[in-house]
């Protein structure tokens, strides 16, 4: 018996590499977390996009508590079965008439994973749409090796190394449009996308990712955190939960992942092989 997600549901996440939208929390839950995320703006005048790029749920409370939301980890469960590991998080915003994009690319190409069950849930905290640069998927693309990438390191790419999948058939791209509130479930290697946000208004969502116990990473040892049932196998590190937002200790924790995430020697999951 599924939790949140419908046997139809499964089985199109399960061949399209996506499902959306999965209703997670209602719009006024939603406007609240994104309270939340505008106060911290406000707080430390930093730039999202750039400073909430890894597990940001380790220096905020709210975060946290939104990617252990109950309806999003049913949805998880109905994917990867009872026991949880929430692995990373990263905000990805878009302000009004903004240019930055995100080509092409597979997350597993850069993360390795085995086996590769590990799914995100991309939850929308306002509307997520095709003029505001919504998120697209290439259907199938999860069930084939990685791609071939390149690095531009353009500097409107958000993404760290401006990687692409140089050869795509677009014709084939399915858009991921969500409500605030809404999410959009993806496996870990499906290929994805989106556009500049040509509106008026902000396109803000937060990525979680998550795996089961049994999946190790495949470079060395890594922490994550267990948000549902039993971890019985030796292959994670305990990411520490913050004891509320900006928390010293915790904020050193995520500067430490941060620094990491931004050092330009720390290479692919391909290149290290």
């Amino acid at each position: 018996m599924t939790r949140l997600l419908s046997e139809k549901h499964i089985e199109k996440a399960r061949r399209d590499g996506f499902v959306c939208p999965v209703p997670v929390m209602g719009a006024a839950e939603a406007a609240r977390y994104l309270d939340c995320f505008e106060d911290f703006e406000r707080v430390t005048g930093e730039s999202a996009p750039n400073h909430l790029k890894v597990k940001p749920h380790t220096m905020l409370r709210w975060m946290l508590e939104l990617g252990a939301t109950s309806a999003v980890l049913d949805a998880i469960e109905d994917l990867i079965g009872p026991d949880i590991m929430l692995v990373t998080s990263a905000v990805w915003a878009k302000n009004a008439h903004d240019p930055h994009f995100v080509t092409w690319h597979q997350d597993s190409a850069y993360f390795g994973y085995e086996p590769m069950d590990v799914w995100g849930a991309w939850i929308g905290l306002t509307d997520s749409r095709a003029e505001n640069g919504c998120l697209k998927y290439l259907p199938g693309t999860h069930l084939v090796p990685e791609m071939a990438h390149t690095e531009t390191f353009d500097e409107l790419n958000l993404l760290q190394r401006g990687q692409r999948i140089d050869e795509i058939d677009e014709s084939r791209a399915v858009l991921a449009e969500v409500a605030a509130g809404e999410a959009t479930i993806h496996h870990f290697r499906v290929a994805h996308a989106s556009e500049p946000n040509l509106s008026a208004a902000r396109r803000i969502g937060i990525l979680f990712v998550y795996c089961p116990p049994y999946v190790r990473p495949t470079l060395g040892r890594y922490p994550a955190m267990l948000v549902r049932g039993e971890n019985n196998y030796d292959h994670w590190d305990e990411d520490p939960a913050p004891k509320r937002d900006l928390d010293p200790d915790a904020v050193a924790y995520f500067e430490s992942f941060l620094t990491r995430y931004n050092d330009p020697e720390v290479r692919s999951e391909a290149e290290r092989d």
